[in-house]
């Protein structure tokens, strides 16, 4: 009797006991699932953060690589030629208007160029970007070489031209343009080379003589047979010029075994201006069986 009241009162059965201790191991069990859960979250939060820190970070270093973007640039020529197209039969007011459609409108009423009525014409022959630069993310000077033609002959301009975009790839202009100087001409003299001898140079001469032939006269057919199998040189754009002279063939940087460059100079005639020209092309060749004209002037590694 004693015994089963103390069971009851102040003791557990095996049982109770077992079911106690499972009672404990699963809240334990729950706990840790709990503690783990919220750490996996945890992790899986911080490494989406980074993903989408470094997604957003692409796209702003694209950006900032492509701008001046082509659409600047177009922009830059565009206006630069209108800028310097002066027609003495146009109404200054249209020319004004003409440049107002590509630049800021607070900028229409000083933007044309003021124009003596007594002055002549002048026509723009030749526009392209020489030199890019970006201000920041949505502003950049862009600068373009501009040859006119007036009564007086000939001349230059190089023109920047202040050009902004806006989030939707928009481009304008949106400042005052200024005239700025050539870029400096570094003092580089032509490469001299180490002159062929022997053989070496009779073969090479006259695989050059027949390729240059070729090339100059448009001859893609009679390139095929110059150039090693699988290479594709294109003949001169136009064609339709005289090789007169093969001159100097002078060698060039490291030689590999078979393989030579070499730079060729010649006198070339277009037969319908009667004007001869001196040239020199950068020239490498290959032996296989014979010598090949592997490339001109760089071109020439592509496959047919």
């Amino acid at each position: 009797m004693t015994r089963g009241v103390r069971d009851g009162l102040g003791g557990a059965t095996p049982r109770q006991r077992s079911g106690r201790e499972l009672l404990a191991t699963v809240g334990r069990l729950v706990l840790w699932a709990a503690v783990g859960l919220v750490l996996v979250r945890g992790v899986v939060d911080v490494l989406g953060a980074e993903r989408s820190s470094g997604t957003a970070r692409v796209p702003r270093a694209a950006e900032s690589l492509s701008w001046p973007d082509d659409a600047a640039r177009a922009l830059a020529v565009e206006f630069a030629s209108g800028y310097l197209t002066h027609r003495l039969t146009e109404d200054p007011a249209v020319h004004a208007r003409r440049l107002a459609e590509l630049a800021s409108p607070a900028l229409a009423h000083e933007l044309a160029p003021g124009l003596d009525e007594r002055a002549p014409g002048q026509a723009v022959r030749a526009a392209i970007v020489e030199r890019a630069v970006a201000v920041d993310r949505r502003h950049a000077l862009v600068t373009v070489a501009v040859t006119t033609d007036t009564a007086g002959g000939l001349g230059r301009r190089r023109v920047t031209v202040p050009v902004a975009r806006d989030g939707a790839g928009g481009v304008v202009v949106y400042d005052l343009p200024s005239f700025a100087p050539a870029p400096a001409r570094p003092a580089a003299a032509p490469t001299q080379g180490e002159p062929l001898l022997g053989s070496e140079r009779a073969a090479i001469e006259a695989v050059l003589a027949r390729f240059l032939r070729a090339f100059l006269a448009g001859d893609s057919r009679g390139l095929e047979y110059l150039v090693p199998p699988g290479t594709r040189i294109a003949a001169a754009a136009g064609g339709r010029l005289e090789l007169l002279e093969l001159g100097s063939i002078a060698a060039t940087g490291p030689s590999a075994r078979g393989e030579r460059v070499v730079l060729a100079k010649l006198v070339a005639r277009d037969p319908t201006s009667r004007a001869t020209y001196a040239l020199r092309y950068r020239v490498r060749l290959v032996r296989r069986d014979r010598w090949y004209v592997a490339e001109l002037n760089g071109a020439g590694t592509g496959k047919r």
